[in-house]
């Protein structure tokens, strides 16, 4: 599917969930059921207007429980799943979009969004994640590289100041 705009996080879902629905040869209503067991109560009517674009907004209960009855990884209801669209702009928020191969990376929390604080982003996984190295697509290395370049001096600069004081916290 050739995209004019970027992807739209609620339009994606909406047309994964379409699909993933008719794959499976479930119903509208079928899904509103199987919601509605998994404590989410929407209707047959909640279901198609979420696939016709006519709603705007999921919560992320929603979108969980979607996967949970779709059976599917939330992550592939939430991004276009085509080979086609791995380049095309995704909407990550109102201002900021990405390519959907690196927006895919990144809610896999396997690296940071271009121009982000490596460091950082690895010091919010669990302990036994930090470290790991997954490589974004080729095209965004290259601000990988910068981003990591620069939390190096950041933390090298940090170091020799600390380096620099006595035990006592005063400079030597």
């Amino acid at each position: 599917m050739e995209q004019s705009e970027a992807w739209s996080p609620t339009a994606t879902v909406a047309k994964r969930v379409r699909e993933a629905r008719k794959r499976r040869g479930l119903t509208a209503e079928q899904v509103a059921e199987r919601l509605a067991e998994q404590g989410v109560p929407w209707t047959r009517s909640t279901v198609a207007k979420l696939e016709n674009g006519n709603r705007q907004e999921l919560t992320l209960t929603e979108w969980l429980a979607l996967a949970v009855v779709l059976n599917v990884g939330p992550v592939h209801l939430l991004l276009p799943i085509e080979a086609s669209a791995g380049d095309e702009p995704y909407r990550v928020s109102p201002e900021r979009t990405n390519p959907v191969d690196h927006t895919r990376g990144w809610i896999r929390g396997h690296w940071p969004l271009p121009g982000s604080n490596a460091i950082e982003h690895q010091g919010e996984m669990p302990e036994a994640e930090q470290g790991r190295m997954y490589l974004p697509p080729a095209k965004d290395r290259a601000d990988q590289i910068n981003g990591i370049q620069t939390s190096i001096h950041q933390l090298t600069t940090a170091l020799h100041q600390l380096q620099e004081r006595g035990s006592d916290g005063e400079y030597r």
